[in-house]
């Protein structure tokens, strides 16, 4: 499941599969309100190569793993 996050705040999105065009959406109007960049994308073969884990519960990604 792809994950976007901002790398200069909190803020993060998750989107299914079907949700991806949604998903782009998000990190740009995020970009174009706050100014922050980047905004990075990560997918589910990403995380487990890094190392991040998603809070199945939350949704929230722990970068602290790396």
């Amino acid at each position: 499941m792809p994950t976007a996050y901002c790398t200069e705040c909190d803020w993060q999105r998750e989107a299914s599969e079907d949700e991806i065009t949604a998903l782009g959406r998000a990190m740009i109007d995020h970009h174009v309100e706050t100014g922050h960049g980047p905004i990075e994308r990560r997918d589910v073969i990403d995380r487990v190569t890094t190392g991040d884990r998603l809070d199945s519960r939350s949704g929230a990604v722990d970068r602290s793993c790396r």
